[in-house]
């Protein structure tokens, strides 16, 4: 089982009880894993609490870190057995379906040339006016969005990659449930660069994967995401438009369908804002600052 030669790392901050449900929810298969690496940010204590309740498995190593997500992967990197074939992360508040391990065991051995494995998200997911608005044929065609799953498209923006019906190869995967094979990380690591959330570090990180080699999801090997978080509040405003201004320009997209895109979601925030939905101003402020700060860096 690809379990035996994988190192699973897993960041966590103050959610020790989601992150026991994660655990739980493997705990059939946590002996045969190689190794799990819990990156442990939280206060002392909700330290105290993981402590507790992993000590009962002796695969498991709790390290001490600062808060950033990407820097609490690359600090798993660092410490993990590289003989080992296969890296996995896993977000804390994910909950992995029946048999999920087992059906990725079978679909690895059955793919062997692929560089990375995503999960199945389900998610019940409502869709926005802006979700709507991008499925639009007419921004397929100038290369604003794509109705496809999994894709990277010509402004930089990626289309979602769950609730899938049949097996994918897409563009990125995201770091909430995939594995990597551990030849990856000889030459890569997550950037660290992109602020308080790390927003787009799964982005970042695979998509350069992707460049080298094919990525691959599979649909019957489901987890659950409940944690939802809709970011409205300034810093974030700021940091979105920062971050996938970078990602652009790193990847050489179209910098002027960016500026585009980004103009549309920056007014939908304001509609948002006319309508009654106040907690959108922040962001809507956040997103225009931040367009001003890419176009006055140029």
């Amino acid at each position: 089982m690809f379990l035996e030669y994988t190192s699973l790392i897993i960041p966590t901050k103050d959610r020790p009880k989601s992150l026991k449900n994660l655990i739980e929810s493997i705990e059939g298969l946590i002996s045969k894993l190689n190794e799990i690496i819990i990156i442990d940010s939280s206060n002392k204590e909700n330290l105290e609490f993981t402590k507790k309740f992993v000590s009962k498995f002796k695969n498991v190593k709790l390290i001490k870190s600062a808060p950033s997500i990407s820097e609490q992967r690359n600090l798993g990197i660092e410490n993990c057995n590289m003989e080992n074939k296969f890296l996995m992360f896993c977000d804390d508040d994910i909950i992995f379906e029946k048999d999920s391990i087992n059906i990725m065991n079978d679909f690895i051995h059955s793919n062997e040339n692929y560089l990375g494995y995503g999960f199945n998200l389900i998610e019940d997911y409502k869709e926005s006016f802006f979700d709507n608005l991008k499925k639009h044929k007419f921004l397929e065609k100038i290369g604003l969005y794509n109705s496809k799953p999994g894709v990277v498209c010509e402004n930089g923006w990626h289309t979602k990659n769950c609730n899938l019906v049949k097996n994918l190869e897409t563009n990125w995967l995201s770091t909430q449930a995939c594995i990597y094979r551990s030849s990856v990380f000889k030459d890569s690591k997550f950037d660290t660069t992109l602020g308080k959330y790390s927003y787009l570090e799964d982005l970042f990180f695979s998509y350069n994967v992707f460049k080298k080699g094919k990525l691959y999801i599979c649909s019957k090997a489901k987890y659950n995401h409940k944690n939802s978080i809709n970011r409205t509040n300034f810093s974030f405003g700021v940091q979105e438009v920062i971050n996938r201004h970078k990602f652009v320009k790193m990847n050489n997209f179209n910098i002027k369908k960016f500026y585009l895109t980004m103009i549309i979601k920056t007014i939908l925030s304001l509609i948002n804002v006319f309508i009654g939905r106040i907690y959108y101003f922040p962001k809507f402020l956040g997103n225009f600052l931040g367009i001003f700060l890419c176009i006055s860096k140029k």
